[in-house]
């Protein structure tokens, strides 16, 4: 499979963010990361209730079309144009469902899923492992251009090609460390393969040569995974990982699928069910190609750095405003929303009291710690981007400036540093640690 760019080509190596990173030990972790949830409970209990001009409701429309062909797809920017638009799972009027949910040409068997359509990647137990039914039911969902491959073991064909110490044996990853410690494993696949944008003219970045994908192609199969494996599981818990793109998107599945329980359309209240959220390098405040991409590529290339907004000037966009909320006042002088970590004291969520079934949800976040003071060194986020808040509901943790990813995967290892959250030894071990907590 060809690596493609995740986001941006030009990516800085570090930008200026204002205020002031959390103490680290020398490792570059918290030693006191972890959520102590009666102190949650006391930070959430001066969280709004139904806040003017906030609605917990969607930001993006829903796609007119899910579909078009390579000749009659509208410009980019143009009303019709279905990027910064939700794709639907059911089928359009002109009967055509989202053109990313198909099991077609994949190089693995699809797993079966009651009611799921969509493509997802089971990873199976190792002989001698059966599925340990106590433990949540794993959820992956991987960045941009990217696939379940993301979670697998890798080695380089020539690691001595590469320009830092690289593996010169595969290690280990999700694919293969969870399902050994029991857990049923399941990742998304987005099918970033059958992205419809037009390639970019040769010399130009106006369209999406990297097949990148916005919150509007991604979001809509990750909720619909969640939806069918909570449905086809009612006595299980969840747990769900998501990855750069995949953190974001892991977020607002979850938000619409507690739309449609308030709403009545499903019944099943999602943060009733969810274990953990675990979401790595996700640009929750701003990413670092926004400035280069938003308003510049009319793209899904550009259309998803105008949904994340601008990193080191975060100013919350409009698909961020129903998913963060209304700000924290005292946040260090860093942005963060009272509706980021839903559920994680077993009450509040999205401005509504008594709306999680009495169950509570852990958070926890994974990056790269910055190199000083703002200073980033993770090829997309700083840890304030990543970051979720109230703080005291998120354990929010730092891995060190070397614990980037050395099996040179994707684009020969050029994003180590962003991939590091889950593909380093440290970021792997935080992953399943929260997940056994």
């Amino acid at each position: 499979m060809s690596r493609f760019v995740l986001l941006s080509l030009i990516v800085p190596t570090a930008a200026c963010l204002g205020g002031t990173a959390a103490p680290t030990g020398d490792d570059g972790v918290d030693p006191d990361a972890g959520v102590d949830v009666s102190a949650c409970r006391q930070a959430m209990a001066d969280a709004p209730i139904d806040p003017a001009g906030y609605s917990f409701r969607d930001a993006l429309p829903v796609a007119t079309r899910n579909a078009w062909d390579g000749h009659s797809m509208p410009a980019a920017g143009d009303s019709a144009y279905p990027g910064g638009h939700y794709r639907t799972i059911a089928p359009d009027a002109t009967g055509a469902r989202h053109p990313g949910c198909s099991t077609a040409g994949l190089a693995y068997d699809a797993a079966t899923i009651a009611g799921y359509p969509c493509a997802a990647r089971e990873f199976p137990f190792p002989d001698g492992v059966t599925e340990d039914t106590s433990k949540p039911i794993v959820i992956l969902v991987h960045g941009n251009s990217e696939s379940p491959t993301g979670w697998i073991k890798f080695v380089h064909p020539d690691p001595s090609s590469l320009d830092f110490p690289a593996d010169t044996e595969a290690r280990d990853q999700l694919a293969e460390l969870l399902p050994a410690r029991g857990y049923r494993t399941i990742a998304v696949d987005l099918r970033f393969d059958l992205v419809d944008d037009p390639s970019s003219p040769e010399g130009t970045d106006t369209g999406n040569t990297p097949k990148n994908m916005d919150h509007g192609w991604a979001v809509p199969i990750v909720e619909e995974l969640i939806r069918r494996v909570a449905e086809a599981n009612p006595d299980r818990e969840l747990s769900v990982v998501g990855f750069s793109l995949g953190a974001t998107s892991v977020r607002d599945a979850l938000r619409r699928l507690w739309v449609e329980w308030v709403d009545g359309t499903w019944s099943i209240n999602p943060f009733g069910r969810i274990r953990d959220v675990i979401v790595a390098s996700g640009a929750h405040h701003g990413v670092v190609s926004f400035a280069s991409q938003c308003g510049a590529n009319l793209t899904m290339r550009g259309t998803v750095t105008c949904e994340m907004g601008q990193r080191n000037q975060y100013t919350q966009t409009a698909f961020g405003r129903p998913l963060n909320g209304p700000p924290i006042a005292d946040t260090g002088g860093e942005w963060g929303g009272w509706w980021e970590t839903p559920c994680a004291d077993g009450d509040y969520a999205f401005g509504r009291r008594d709306a999680c079934d009495g169950h509570t949800v852990a958070y926890t976040t994974i990056t790269m710690r910055d190199i000083e003071q703002g200073s980033q060194q993770d090829e997309f986020v700083s840890e304030h981007a990543s970051r979720l808040y109230p703080t005291a509901c998120a354990a929010n943790l730092l891995d060190g400036l070397n614990d980037f990813d050395t099996s040179g995967y994707f684009y020969n290892g050029f994003f180590r540093n962003h991939y590091g959250s889950v593909r380093s030894e440290a970021g792997l071990a935080k992953v399943v640690a929260a997940l056994e907590d």
